[in-house]
């Protein structure tokens, strides 16, 4: 899996790309199937107080993108939020996955369906004479 890290606006320190970085590779653990990861990191000031701007966007082997966003006072806490927010998405899209592949799989025949019931033998001779 490949992590890309960027910043835009105020410096953002080098501490704080670390810890987005061990953040977002909790996402390889829930599904290997991550190709590439970008996260994007914004210090700034929003109505005159500091705020922080955390963006992720997960691309997978299926072709998906996955992007989550959020904003907070506190840099560190906006990636907590946005990691959470992808590992979430990540998880959703892993069982999306496994279920549509669940469906038939390969080697076992599909469900039949149930047998009809067969007549009695009364109901059978009660046809037989009926259509004589």
């Amino acid at each position: 899996m490949e992590i890309e890290i960027t910043s835009r606006g105020d410096e953002v320190p080098e501490k704080a790309k670390d810890y987005a970085r061990s953040k977002v590779e909790k996402v390889r653990r829930i599904f290997d199937r991550v190709r590439r990861v970008h996260v994007s990191l914004e210090q700034g000031r929003l109505d005159g107080k500091p705020a922080s701007t955390a963006q992720v966007v997960a691309h997978l082997d299926s072709g998906s993108t996955l992007v989550a966003e959020t904003s907070h006072e506190d840099l560190r806490a906006a990636i907590d939020l946005v990691s959470d927010k992808i590992e979430r998405q990540v998880r959703k899209e892993k069982e999306r996955l496994i279920g549509r592949n669940r469906k038939i799989l390969p080697g076992k025949p599909a469900p039949s369906p149930a047998p009809e019931e067969e007549p009695t033998y009364e109901e059978a001779i009660d046809e037989d004479l009926e259509s004589d």
